[in-house]
């Protein structure tokens, strides 16, 4: 399998301190430098190839050696030229390079425990440098000794990874920026001094404002270790005291005020004076009222990103709004035009936009703008289809030879110029209210869209610039959270990392965040992007989730954060219920990671006593949350807690004392009365204990011939499909298969073959068809389809896409494991989600994790039909045949006295349910049944005998009535427990 460790070709260039007070640094006899002080020592052949990286106490190289890597880079006209040779006298380190006639300039500044470099001089022609490269073996983990990290000590010096534990130590600066005055300080220190000297180091950084509430202070400050509801404009001075008994009885502590929707406007900031007539005076007095009971309060904005319905906008565009071109006029505009001629080629030019889409259909001529919906790629060059005076602005005439500026755009919502006055008047806006009404943090929410200010490689840098221009205008310091990360933004950050919710896979989805956030580095990419520390994209399968999620805190060492959270109810086939055991594996997760967590509503009163699920969840969060503050639990049982998969319910001892009891939940599909599903083997960890379980009636599948199916594809003709991507080594094709269905229909033989580069779990491929124009499927949202297969055990993936500028790149997949020979039906319903991270997949979309646990696709707007291989056999050709693939109306069918047998015992509930209901047996007196919502419908009678579960594997088989027109699916829940945990309590408390 592929290594996703970022490694650059260049060398560390630096000097650093040895004993208590000098700078040791010598030529050794072989020629090579060394650069050691009292924590590591650091050895450059004078080639500049990278020799040795040597923690000292130790006692181990932690350079990474698996490859040989040059001491610095440089380009000149797009070409990198590598380091020649190095040499140092006194304080200045001269650098040549292959190709250049001058040489690079450092000077070296050392100090107790640090090194500082900075760049005095280099040649014009020299269009970046990269000062500092240094791979290591280090996994940047708490449980490592040594520390190494590399920290910019101003705007326009680029280090890529955060800090403070750091695998590979880069810089670069860019002629862009500024080249001369680049300046990074290195640190290798034991792990348990890395931040406290951190600390030290920002205190003394004149070109980086300075926050005591974030980065290297996070850990030692309690805000982000809160937890918060989220205000999207019901706060009021009215209201206030709602909003404070609501956060007591749920057990938070914090709530996050987001705008926009009619709150506050994004860019002007400007709240909404109908419901705040004193303005944010108003917010003042609110947050004295909240401060008072121990509440702080987060002022949440879209960064820098304008709403179109601002004074920055209408009636009179601002001159700084930010653009991507400047078109010139090719002819003269009046009022009545319905065309756009411009000299400049218009081929580039898009008309698609969408939530997540960098793009806009808006020009700014004069105080004027206008969309587009079309655009001409040939001269000569128009844009037509015209909206004049849009967003409330005036038409007016245009001269030929007029500017005509491409907005630019994403969200929705224009930017200001990131060089202008109005880019630094929003920041200031944030410090401005968050000074006035003694907000207690800022989250920077949209600053993941910080790429459509300069580009994809530059998002760091006017990012940073936006958070350095707010931060310097504060009074005091507060903590902020950003819906993206670069390195200067740890310094500000107090808690790391907020992802969307998820609608599925909720307690894989839990693991993969903590494994995402605890390891962030993981899959940073060779090449820059705008996204890569961005939240839902962590790539790992089940070996790295399980690995990381487990560990104590993480790379950065910032306090862990588990929102955005929303509970779901039942919403066929892409969402899942939010039951209990869901929400206290999170909570369980918060605590043994000392995590804060965040709601996004359906805690209300209404909405509580609407949705009796919501509130069961609500209060185990409650519990959880007092338990976490009051820090009830020691080490060793929070140990256990870390683990991912393993799961425990809160309970009172017969001491009266919280403890934990391993619990169990294992999911099984029945697809049909005379369906193999009927019978299973469910594992029991545990002792013997009676039966325990949920039984959820699914949505069935009209049959395969109803008159209201749509065929996806027939295979009549192969050429239809097209390779799309595959793994490396992995090829593939669809051909047409020269035999029949039962049915007598034609087919079509998926055959692949994975030549042994890549490991099974990633040996992925996808063939695809794509639609004219764009398929509904919004009545028939259900799959039947004939497979043949040939017992091989590869991974059958049929998926269906709706374009990505509207499901943001969702995948609609159901899967078919192909361990079986011979024809078999399958009526597929449900979108995958958790069984997804057995294996690894391209990243196709860009939200790698989302695509399948968050965002769904539309079914009235599918653009693609893709069948996919993963889990492919190494150097073995699979064959799978595949009768035509119909998209068939889901159906729901009641079910009557459901029962389970183990062995000679079987239990009967003597009850009828229909899809989304759910049915949670725990005893013949605690029998119940539910409707979607949690309501309880009836206490549940039983019939029979109640099995048991015995350890190790148990045979269960499932039965129940049902009419009989459609097949009945049925998911159920075997529920088993263990013993209670002893010795829990933390006695330090």
């Amino acid at each position: 399998m592929p290594k996703y460790i970022y490694r650059a070709k260049a060398c560390l260039l630096i000097l650093f301190l040895a004993g208590q007070a000098a700078v040791r640094t010598f030529a050794a006899p072989a020629g090579n430098i060394v650069l050691e002080n009292r924590y590591f020592r650091y050895e450059i052949a004078e080639d500049g190839k990278n020799l040795h990286f040597i923690d000292k106490s130790g006692g181990k190289d932690v350079l990474d050696s698996s490859s040989a890597s040059k001491c610095s880079e440089i380009t000149i006209d797009g070409k990198v030229l590598p380091v020649q040779g190095l040499s140092l006298k006194k304080d200045l380190l001269e650098l040549a390079y292959e190709g250049l006639s001058g040489k690079v300039s450092i000077k070296v500044v050392a100090k107790d425990d640090r090194i500082t470099l900075r760049v005095l001089s280099a040649p014009a022609q020299v269009e970046s440098l990269t000062l500092l490269s240094v791979p290591l073996t280090l996994e940047g983990q708490p449980y490592e000794h040594f520390a190494a990290c590399v920290l910019s000590m101003n705007l326009f010096t680029h280090v890529r990874q955060l800090p403070p534990l750091q695998t590979h130590l880069w810089a670069k600066s860019y002629k862009e920026f500024g080249i001369k005055g680049a300046e990074i300080t290195l640190l290798g220190l034991p792990q348990e001094k890395i931040l406290p000297t951190i600390r030290d180091v920002m205190s003394n950084a004149p070109d980086i404002p300075r926050s005591e509430a974030g980065g290297a202070w996070a850990a030692i400050n309690k805000e982000g270790y809160g937890s918060y509801l989220m205000n999207f404009g019901t706060l009021t001075e009215e209201t206030v005291d709602e909003w404070i008994e609501m956060c007591k009885s749920l057990g938070f502590n914090q709530i996050d005020s987001h705008g926009g929707r009619g709150f506050f406007s994004f860019g002007t900031l400007e709240l909404n004076r109908e419901k705040w007539p004193g303005g944010w005076e108003s917010f003042k007095r609110i947050n004295a009222k909240l401060h008072r009971n121990g509440i702080s309060h987060i002022f949440h904005t879209y960064a820098f990103f304008i709403d179109k319905d601002t004074r920055y906008v209408t009636p009179v565009p601002h001159k700084d709004l930010g653009y991507v071109q400047t078109f010139t006029l090719a002819e003269p505009l009046n009022a009545s035009s319905t065309e756009v001629t411009v000299n400049e080629s218009t081929a580039h030019v898009s008309t698609i936009t969408g939530f997540h889409t960098e793009n806009s259909v808006t020009l700014r001529i004069g105080d004027e703008l206008i969309e587009f919906s079309e655009v001409t790629k040939t001269a000569p060059f128009k844009f037509s289809g015209l909206k004049r005076g849009a967003n409330g602005t005036a038409v007016a005439a245009h001269k030929a030879g007029s500017p005509a500026y491409h907005l630019s755009e994403r969200f929705g919502r224009f930017v200001p110029d990131p060089n202008s006055g109005l880019f630094q008047e929003v920041a200031k806006k944030h410090a401005d209210i968050v000074n006035q009404c003694d907000f207690d943090g800022i989250y920077l929410d949209a600053i993941d869209g910080a790429a459509v200010l300069g580009g994809e490689a530059n998002f760091w840098y006017y990012g940073t610039k936006f958070i350095f221009e707010l931060a310097r205008n504060l009074d005091r310091s507060v903590g902020m959270e950003m819906s993206s990360m670069s390195h200067h933004w740890w310094h500000y950050r107090s808690r790391w990392q907020a992802w969307d919710r998820a609608v599925r896979g909720y307690k894989r989805f839990i693991d993969i965040h903590l494994a995402s956030i605890k390891n962030p580095s993981l899959f940073l990419p060779g090449k820059i992007k705008s996204n890569e520390w961005e939240h839902g994209l962590w790539r790992g399968n089940s070996p790295l989730i399980d690995k990381f999620a487990a560990v104590k805190n993480g790379q950065t060492m910032l306090p862990l954060h588990l929102g955005w959270w929303g509970n779901q109810t039942w919403a066929p086939p892409q969402i899942e219920p939010t039951f209990t055991d869901d929400v206290e594996y999170l909570a369980a997760k918060m605590l043994a990671n000392n995590a804060g967590f965040s709601q996004l509503g359906g805690v209300d009163k209404k909405t509580l006593d609407d949705t009796p699920l919501f509130r069961r969840g609500a209060e185990l969060i409650r519990q959880y949350e007092k338990l976490r503050y009051e820090k009830y639990f020691n080490e060793q049982a929070l140990e256990q807690l870390r683990q991912p998969g393993k799961e425990f319910t809160l309970i009172r001892d017969s001491q009266g004392e919280w403890t934990f009891r391993p619990r169990s939940y294992s999911k099984h599909k029945v697809l049909g009365h005379e369906h193999p599903s009927k019978k299973w083997v469910a594992d029991n960890a545990f002792g013997a204990q009676p039966l325990k379980l949920r039984i959820e009636p699914l949505m069935s599948v009209k049959p395969y011939d109803d008159p209201s199916g749509i065929v996806l594809t027939d295979f009549s003709d192969s050429g239809d499909f097209v390779a799309e991507n595959s793994a490396e080594g992995v090829s593939g094709k669809i051909v047409a298969a020269g035999e029949t269905t039962g049915t007598r229909e034609r087919t079509g033989a998926f055959s692949a073959i994975n030549t042994g580069k890549t490991a099974s779990e990633a040996a992925y491929i996808n063939i695809e068809k794509q639609y004219d124009g764009l398929l509904s499927l919004a009545d028939n949202k259900g799959l039947g389809v004939w497979i043949k297969g040939d017992g091989n055990g590869q991974l059958l993936n049929l998926s269906l896409r709706s374009p990505v500028h509207i499901s943001h790149g969702a995948h609609g997949d159901r899967f078919v494991k192909i361990d079986f020979t011979g024809w078999k039906y399958f009526e597929l319903v449900e979108i995958e989600s958790s069984e997804i991270s057995n294996y690894i997949w391209p990243d196709d979309s860009h939200f790698y994790v989302y695509d399948s646990y968050r965002h769904t696709i539309d079914f009235g707007k599918i653009e693609k039909f893709q069948l996919w291989y993963n889990n492919l056999p190494e150097g073995k050709e699979v064959r799978t045949v595949i009768g035509p693939v119909k998209a068939l109306p889901l159906a729901e069918t009641e079910i009557t006295n459901p029962s389970v047998t183990i062995g000679a015992r079987t239990v009967v509930f003597l009850v009828t349910m229909r899809p989304g209901m759910y049915l949670e047996f725990f005893s013949e007196d605690d029998c119940k049944l539910f409707d979607e919502k949690g309501k309880l419908v009836q206490e549940v009678k039983i019939r029979g005998e109640i099995p048991v579960l015995n350890p190790g594997k148990n045979e269960l088989l499932f039965n129940c009535e049902s009419p009989g027109a459609v097949n009945p699916r049925v998911q159920l829940t075997v529920i088993s427990e263990g013993s209670p945990l002893r010795d829990v309590r933390n006695k330090n408390k």
